[in-house]
Order: structure tokens, then sequence, then C-alpha cells
């Protein structure tokens, strides 16, 4: 029987539930220097579209410093099933162009993108901040967001080992 106190996963809020419609977003960003794995937990409320052909792509992008330039990663994720289930698609890999989502068949669903630092690192060796970008076309009418980080630290401990950047980092 472990201690609840002392093993437990780092739960960070990186985009605080939001209307991002028509809009380009970005998450709070990671800091892997103390993180084992985990995954970026995107929540999706309303996503409605008047246009056939609007949707919205999540990239994960990484950077070798807070505030530089970010390249964008291939990731693995699994998008859940519908409002009230608990039910989850397979793992599937996208290219670093990211996963869309379709207004039509993917409001009030979850996402959940897996932290892989040793993946990360192999595609970018310098790799230190991960975060996620929402792109959507220009008519969506509403898209309902939140983005949850939950990180496995690479060494547990009473006290959190911040995983959050900041300039002063």
């Amino acid at each position: 029987m472990g201690n609840p106190f002392v093993e437990y996963d780092d739960i960070i809020m990186l985009l605080e539930p939001k209307d991002i419609a028509s809009t380009v977003t970005l998450s709070g960003y990671i800091d892997l220097k103390t993180v084992q794995g985990g995954g970026f937990l995107v929540v999706f409320g309303a996503v409605t579209s008047t246009t056939a052909t609007d949707t919205m792509v999540i990239t994960m992008n990484s950077a070798t410093a807070y505030g530089a330039t970010e390249e964008a990663m291939s990731f693995s994720y699994r998008l859940s099933g519908a409002l009230g289930t608990n039910t989850w698609g397979a793992v599937t890999t996208c290219a670093s162009t990211g996963v869309t989502i379709d207004p039509a068949n993917d409001d009030n669903k979850m996402v959940w993108i897996e932290i892989d630092p040793a993946d990360i690192q192999a595609q970018n060796e310098d790799a230190r901040y991960i975060n996620l970008t929402f792109t959507d076309t220009p008519d969506m009418e509403a898209c309902l967001v939140s983005v949850v980080a939950i990180v496995r630290p690479r060494y547990k401990q009473t006290t959190y080992i911040s995983v959050t950047a900041s300039a002063s980092a």
C-alpha cells in the first residue's frame, strides 16, 4: 500500500475553460526537466460551426528555452467517446501537422495527448519545454476548451517540483 500524499501525479491547469473560436490559442508550457511521462488532457465543450469544412487542429510544440522558437512535434493521442461514457478510441500517432477535431463529431469529447520525454527529445534533442497550439478555421462559431497537464515526476516527493515554465526558468 502506497502513501497517496507522496506518490502522486502533478496536475496543472494550462488553459482555463474558454471559447477560442477563430483565435489561434496557446496553452501554457510544461518544463520537461523533471518529467518522466504523462499527458495533456484536452477537454472540449460545445464545438459548433455552420460550415461543414471547419475544423480545429491541435499541435504539440517543443522549444529549447522558454519563449524560444517552437518546433511542431509528432505525438500519440486518444479521442474519448461521447459525453457520459468512459470509452476511448485507439492510440493514434499523428504527424507534426497535428490532430484535427471535427465540430460535427467531436464536441463534448476529450483528447489525451501522451507526453513521452524520450520521444520528444528524439525529435528535438534539445527540447525542454512543450505546449499545445489550437488553430481553427475562421468560421467556427464556438469552441469551448480547456487543457490540464497530468505529469509523472521523475522523483516523487511530498512537495511538487514545478514543471510549469516562466521567463525566469
